[in-house]
């Protein structure tokens, strides 16, 4: 089945829609997320894994012939939204030293570059379905 270049529209749509579900997840996963690392479970890190997963999924199926750039854009976007919002989440606690929030800062931002490659994956993936 050979695809055609997609419509601009869809593409941003696809973009867009990855983008919103996967920040509507990170804020729910952050709200309901423990503050500190030893609090965290196997079932916390399979959201983790399971929202750059699922958005980049979507992003795949809507526009497959862009999928991997869509999915690599959407897992940037994602992931600083849920840096930002982790990194709020501790500013405010009142247990927390200031070096723990910087050291928690610096692991969200690596955290990033894990949801840009598991978004990108799974683009990758759907738009394979295509084939």
């Amino acid at each position: 089945m050979r695809l055609s270049r997609p419509v601009a529209s869809v593409r941003v749509i696809s973009i867009l829609l990855g983008v919103i579900v996967g920040s509507i997840l990170s804020y729910a996963y952050q709200v309901n997320a423990p503050t500190l690392f030893f609090e965290m479970n196997v079932a916390s890190l399979v959201v983790y894994v399971a929202i750059p997963l699922f958005a980049g999924f979507l992003v795949g199926l809507l526009s497959p012939i862009s999928g991997i750039r869509d999915g690599l854009l959407v897992g940037v976007i994602i992931g600083l939204v849920n840096s930002v919002i982790a990194t709020v989440k501790l500013i405010f606690a009142p247990t927390l030293a200031t070096g723990e929030v910087f050291a928690f800062a610096l692991f969200a931002l690596m955290s990033v570059f894990i949801w840009m490659i598991l978004a990108t994956t799974a683009a990758a993936l759907a738009s394979q379905l295509y084939e």
